[in-house]
């Protein structure tokens, strides 16, 4: 019996670091952590990332070796302690490699957006000097982040395989080792239900410490998803203040954007949970609606945005980073991939990506003119599936992922719950109804969870529904019902840097701007996520004037708790559009604080569109819609004075 133990410690052992091998090309042994890296010269630093005459490329594969396993949902992946916990050890070992490497989590961030320098031996485009390698405003953004997420996700888990190397031989290391091999990075479902009683903003995320187990025994370290800590920062990577200031990413910094901020992440949860009942209903719409990928997975209006079709999932991501940033690192596209979160909110993004796939495989990328400058593209540049995907390697000889060739997930070695164990598209939808189409009270959650689709206006000459009818009901015919939507249009550069716009049913105070995100009457929160302006020296990003994007913030579950309330009087077609013309209202604001009045923000168009919907009638089944219009609303009501 000891032998076949320690057979099966050196199987484990053998097989993680051939797994990591694969993923990172170093000696995992050798690894070696620095607590205190010292300063590093920023032309050195240029020189580690343009170069790497060692290992060559960095050929990114995602985690190999195994089958493709479930990537979890953060709450999830928690209550696996031994995975908890090597994630946690694995992260930062992660974030406390030099940031002078090239696989250090300081450079793989910095792919995002800033420092704008090149990576891997991808230079940039003629005459490109920003912004960063992110794509974005084209149908080139859910692909290009699949392989930044699984190059992210192999070189943590080397990190992991490397924390699990450091437990002395024993049970420890060997239990540690077997959960190693199933580990995949978490998503954070920031639109479903969270458990009763919590926020959806996981307190592993907000706290600022965690208990970890270690080889010397347990723990209390800093929480490794709470911030980044930078090693170093300087005005040649970063170039604003404070951004070039701050010694770590900053959630809502308190006192502004100031040198002295710190984190709010108190104040975080509480807009994230006033925000959610629009993000979950815009998710839901998106699934059982969008079936063409350009609409679905781009914002901007140029792919034919009209009165059907006006949100995406780049909008809805969009609204998550300006909120967890909320002036932030987050907020802006330059910074925003240091931030830890930025690696669960992306991985949600992705699975969401992953799941649309799965119920519309026939719809992907096509040929279309870029409308902004990445690192290596030009503005109007035509790509298509087999543009490369920079500066992501999928082999030594030079060779980069394309949108073709990283469709599928299972290519970098993972999947998602909804989508293992021979699941198929009635299986997905009923996934999607169960998690995103049901009733936001948590009275109604297991009714929600068996019905076939989310709550509607009922207009029907019975008493109106307001909550999912029981299950016996889901088989009958039933009658159309209404949904309304806000379709929101606005410049993306219009205020120079990200923005938030505002919509209410009610009164809201609109002298206090800081109070709008958590305003009882807020119905949901649409944000543009925007980079930084570049200078007269070149220095930055260049802002193409007039480029239009779109997002919507859904109305009907508001209308609906309206008239539980008594506020609004009945759910009559006449009753609900009268109370939209008297009652809806919207207001913007800079993630600074600053508010802005509607008629100062470039192309800002509200218009509310109402749709007939046929529900489904089995809890696998999608509702259907039709007969979108307009209908006709007052001038907006905001009473923001000009500053």
């Amino acid at each position: 019996m000891p032998n076949l133990r320690l057979s099966l410690l050196a199987l484990l052992l053998s097989s993680l670091y051939h797994i990591a091998s694969a993923a990172v090309a170093r000696p995992l042994l050798n690894h070696r952590v620095e607590d205190f890296p010292g300063l590093v010269d920023h032309d050195s630093l240029l020189d580690r990332r343009q170069s790497d005459g060692v290992s060559g490329f960095t050929v990114v594969t995602g985690i190999q070796g195994t089958s493709p396993q479930p990537r979890l949902e953060i709450r999830q992946l928690e209550k696996d302690v031994d995975q908890w916990n090597l994630f946690m050890l694995g992260l930062t070992r992660f974030m406390a490699t030099n940031q002078s490497e090239k696989l250090s989590y300081y450079q793989i961030a910095g792919i995002h957006g800033r420092p704008y320098v090149p990576w891997d031996g991808v230079g940039p485009g003629d005459g490109i000097s920003s912004p960063g390698y992110c794509i974005h405003l084209s149908q080139l953004l859910l692909p290009w982040h699949r392989p930044y997420l699984a190059l992210y996700e192999q070189t943590l888990y080397s990190h992991i395989v490397a924390a699990v190397n450091s437990f002395p031989a024993g049970a420890t290391r060997t239990k540690y080792a077997i959960a190693a091999l199933s580990w995949r990075h978490p998503y954070w479902d920031w639109a479903a239900d969270p458990p009763a009683g919590q926020s959806v903003y996981p307190s592993s995320i907000s706290n600022p410490t965690v208990t970890v187990n270690m080889p010397n025994g347990t723990n209390t370290i800093p929480n490794p998803l709470y911030s980044y800590r930078f090693h170093s920062v300087s005005r040649d990577d970063f170039y604003y203040d404070p951004w070039s200031e701050w010694t770590s990413t900053l959630r809502d910094p308190l006192g502004g954007q100031v040198e002295s901020a710190t984190s709010q992440d108190n104040l975080v949860g509480p807009i994230l949970d006033y925000a959610r009942v629009s993000s979950r209903d815009r998710l839901y719409n998106l699934f059982t609606f969008y079936s063409n990928f350009s609409e679905f997975g781009t914002e901007s209006y140029t792919f034919g945005a009209d009165v059907k079709n006006a949100d995406s999932l780049e909008s809805i991501h969009d609204v998550i980073h300006g909120i967890t940033g909320s002036g932030g690192h987050m907020t802006y596209l330059d910074y925003s991939a240091f931030d830890p979160i930025f690696w669960l909110h992306h991985t949600m993004i992705d699975r969401s990506f992953a799941l649309w796939q799965a119920l519309y495989p026939d719809s992907y990328v096509q040929p279309t003119q870029m409308y902004q400058n990445s690192f290596t593209i030009q503005q109007g540049q035509t790509v298509d599936a087999n543009t490369p995907l920079d500066p992501f390697h999928s082999s030594q000889n030079g060779t980069r992922w394309t949108s073709q060739t990283a469709r599928s997930t299972r290519t970098f070695g993972y999947t998602y719950p909804e989508l293992a164990n021979n699941a198929n598209t009635s299986s997905i939808k009923a996934a999607i109804n169960r998690l995103y189409g049901g009733d936001s009270s948590p009275s109604n959650s297991a009714a929600a969870a068996i019905q076939p689709s989310k709550r509607f206006i009922d207009d029907t000459p019975e008493e109106p529904s307001l909550f999912p009818r029981d299950p016996a009901a889901a088989a009958r015919p039933k009658q159309l019902r209404r949904e309304y939507i806000a379709n929101i249009v606005s410049e993306k550069f219009a205020l120079n840097g990200s923005y938030a716009i505002y919509v209410f049913l009610g009164d809201f105070d609109s002298e206090d701007p800081s109070c709008w995100p958590t305003n009882s009457n807020l119905v949901g929160t649409h944000a543009i996520f925007a980079a930084l302006p570049g200078d007269s020296e070149g220095n930055g990003m260049s802002m193409s004037s007039g480029m239009r994007v779109t997002g919507t913030v859904p109305l009907t579950s508001a209308l609906l708790d309206k008239a539980k309330n008594g506020d609004l009087k009945g759910l009559r077609k006449a009753d609900v559009e009268g109370y939209l013309r008297e009652n809806l209202g919207w207001s913007v604001r800079m993630f600074n604080g600053t508010a802005v009045p509607n008629d100062q923000v470039p192309g800002l168009n509200l218009k509310v569109v109402g749709a007939d919907v046929q529900p489904a009638t089995t809890g696998d089944q999608f509702p259907k819609w039709g007969n979108f219009a307009e209908v006709k609303q007052k001038m907006a009501r905001d009473t923001c004075s000009a500053k």
